[in-house]
């Protein structure tokens, strides 16, 4: 509930501060006196659109503030705590700040927000109907989820958006690999004809340095050959002293002119161990004598394949030594776009599955739907009829989408309409009803779905336009009725209006110099006072405050 609401240099108001209690709230006052402007400026704090002209003349800037009590309001609890705009108390602050020559500035519980942000929790709080723009009957989402609420079915409703959501994920993520089948189906055969290819050659890691080593080997098997041959004659059969010849008849020496000098016996020992070594070297230089035999077969064989590892790793722009690296991409890439057939059938049957479980849950909403739009249509137009408005009749419209086009909240559209006279045909609301017979019907609404209906404030302004004596009486009571689940404010004429209301306002406005809007809260007396004045007129007499008087008590009563 709004508990306080303070404005401050708005228009002709200087510095109004009203309190408000729960239930229903009437505010009264004499024609021109202000009292539209304590709605007026309801609006634009809950986000409407203004200007520097509603600054009062003199003042830098308007400022308006209002307190609710949201502990009995999941929505806008839930709304604050996702904008991280939560108070300790359960209490919503807005404030809103009009200037001349910047933007105008919103606040949530003292922190700054966009005046989008104050319109968003503005829609969770009040309800506002009157001869403006500002109704939330007159938006095409209202209607439905008014229809929904009063049918049961909001849960419901919102599993058929979830699955809506995932049909149309799904169905982008389906249409981005259709446009990749063909492009894909080409690449999987090219990578099949890669992947045989390579796998044909069969390369192994290091085969080619391998390879290479050898081919070089071979190229050289003569001059290889003939120098091993030559070094080893040289060092063990040259006819004019072998090496090893050589330095045997150096070590011989040695040892024997060692007896005249011993140092000379170590330099003999030397000459014996290089004997041996170049012995094991000539024995290796055998052996690999007897491995240099120049095979023409084998050299080809090593040629060829040296030939077509390059000519592939020419082919797929790698080195010779990676084409196993090369080999083993291509399979994991081929593995990959056979798994992208497989996600493709996937996602084709997750859509079927979506799309099913979609028409039987739009089903169900659609005959809820059906039937909550007949109750709802007759109760609205009895209540019409209790209204004033005879002729009225109101009838909820099932728009029906197309069956293959599945849309977020179902199978149908839902359009409020309503004929004013038998004479008319049905025509939405907006542009068939007046200001004052569109405030009827949604006070019928407000009356018809109060225990469904989430926004815990309705105000009311020239709701009673056009009407008086029984109606007005009717009227009265069926705010009053809202009231207990609710709280209502209504500002009225009325004086069969005003004595509903459990609480009583009055807006008087100052003339002359000091001209403002004073808004005060009655006492039992002036309440009397106040409904005289609305009965009579310029002159109120005795019988008028009995009649008054009379009238506040068979309602308290």
């Amino acid at each position: 509930m709004i508990n306080w609401l303070t404005v401050r240099n708005f228009i002709i108001v200087r510095d109004v501060e009203v309190v408000f209690s729960p239930g229903m709230t009437v505010l009264t006052g004499e024609t021109g006196a202000g009292k539209s402007l304590i709605v007026d400026a309801m609006t634009i704090l809950l986000g409407d659109r203004t200007s520097a002209d509603i600054i009062r003349p003199g003042a830098d800037s308007t400022e308006i503030q209002a307190g609710f009590d949201v502990s009995a309001n999941p929505q806008a609890m839930e709304w604050l705590a996702e904008q991280a705009l939560t108070s300790d108390d359960d209490e919503c602050i807005l404030r809103r700040v009009v200037f001349h020559d910047k933007a105008s500035r919103g606040f949530v519980n003292g922190r700054p927000v966009p005046i989008q942000s104050l319109r968003a929790v503005g829609d969770l709080l009040v309800d506002i109907h009157g001869q403006n723009e500002h109704h939330l009957l007159l938006k095409r989402d209202v209607q439905r989820t008014t229809l929904d609420a009063f049918a049961h079915i909001q849960s419901t409703v919102t599993k058929v958006g979830d699955i809506h959501r995932n049909i149309s994920e799904t169905t982008q993520a389906l249409d981005e690999l259709r446009q990749l089948t063909g492009e894909r189906e080409a690449r999987e055969s090219f990578l099949r004809y890669q992947i045989s290819e390579l796998e044909a050659l069969n390369p192994n890691a290091d085969e080619w340095h391998s390879l290479d080593q050898l081919q070089t080997q071979l190229a050289h098997t003569r001059e290889l050959a003939e120098g091993a041959w030559t070094s080893l004659q040289q060092l063990t059969e040259d006819e004019s002293g072998s090496a090893l010849l050589t330095l045997n008849q150096a070590s011989a020496r040695l040892h024997h002119l060692a007896r005249y000098d011993p140092r000379l016996e170590t330099m003999a020992t030397e000459f014996d161990e290089l004997q041996v070594r170049l012995t094991e070297t000539a024995n290796d230089l055998r052996h690999c004598l007897e491995g240099y035999e120049l095979d023409p077969e084998e050299y080809a064989r090593v040629q060829a394949r040296l030939s077509a590892l390059h000519e592939a790793a020419r082919k797929y722009q790698v080195q010779p030594e990676a084409l196993k690296d090369a080999l083993e991409q291509l399979q994991q890439e081929l593995a990959t776009t056979a798994d992208s057939s497989h996600q493709l059938a996937v996602l084709e049957q997750s859509l079927s599955d979506l799309n099913q479980r979609y028409d039987e849950l739009a089903a169900d909403v659609s005959q809820a739907r059906q039937g909550a739009a007949k109750q709802l249509s007759k109760a609205v137009t009895v209540h019409l009829a209790e209204f004033g408005l005879t002729d009225a009749d109101f009838r909820v419209n099932l728009l029906p989408i197309d069956e293959a086009d599945r849309q977020r909240h179902g199978r149908e559209r839902v359009q409020f309409t309503v004929r004013t006279t038998h004479e008319m045909a049905y025509g939405p609301l907006e542009r068939v009803a007046s200001g004052g017979e569109l405030s009827r019907i949604s006070l019928a609404l407000q009356v018809v779905t109060s225990a469904v209906d989430p926004v815990p404030i309705s105000i009311y302004d020239e709701v009673d336009v056009g009407i008086g004596g029984s109606v007005a009486e009717i009227v009265g009571s069926k705010l009053r009725t809202l009231g207990r689940d609710r709280q209502v404010l209504c500002i009225t004429h009325l004086p069969q209006v005003a004595v509903q209301g459990e609480g009583h306002l009055r807006v008087t406005k100052a003339s002359g110099a000091q001209t403002g809007v004073a808004v005060e809260l009655l006492d039992p007396d002036a309440r009397i006072e106040e409904i005289a004045r609305m009965l009579g007129g310029v002159k109120i007499t005795r019988q008028t405050r009995d009649h008054a008087r009379d009238m506040l008590s068979r309602v308290t009563s």
